[in-house]
């Protein structure tokens, strides 16, 4: 499904590979000379959109499988371009138990949490290109017929 979604595809980002269990994931982002400046370097917003989007995603189908009804979204977002990307970007996406416990606790306690989650992009020659701090915020959902809205 979210390679059919249209940021997506105008970006040229594609899910390549997710675990079972939704905590880890690939994407590549084929540079094009629709998602590149003259210099054929890829936009910064390209490369930042695809490292944006797979946590927002997978957190709820993550804590659903925790009993927990949630949306996610970007809070705040630090980018640090490291190096020009002239190639196709691979993008990875780790989650760990313990993240993942912090964000059930803090549900559990306080109806919410956040917490910075990092994503690394890397061009073909594996060569570290940027890297996305994510602080990523969780919170019930507010249709949920346990908390009353």
């Amino acid at each position: 499904m979210m390679n059919m979604w249209p940021p997506s595809i105008a970006n040229r980002i594609k899910v390549v590979q997710i675990s079972e269990d939704y905590l880890k994931a690939k994407m590549i982002i084929t540079q094009s000379w629709l998602n590149s400046a003259f210099d054929k370097i890829m936009f910064g917003g390209t490369t930042y959109s695809g490292m944006d989007m797979y946590y927002g995603m997978a957190l709820p189908l993550i804590l659903s499988t925790k009993g927990i009804e949630a949306y996610v979204f970007t809070k705040e977002a630090n980018i640090k371009y490291l190096k020009a990307v002239k190639s196709n970007l691979t993008v990875i996406f780790e989650l760990t138990e313990k993240q993942i416990d912090a964000y059930v606790n803090g549900i559990n306690k306080n109806n919410k949490h956040e917490e910075w989650l990092t994503v690394k992009g890397y061009d073909t020659e594996d060569v570290l290109c940027a890297e996305t701090k994510l602080l990523t915020y969780v919170r019930n959902w507010p249709r949920s017929k346990e908390y009353g809205t």
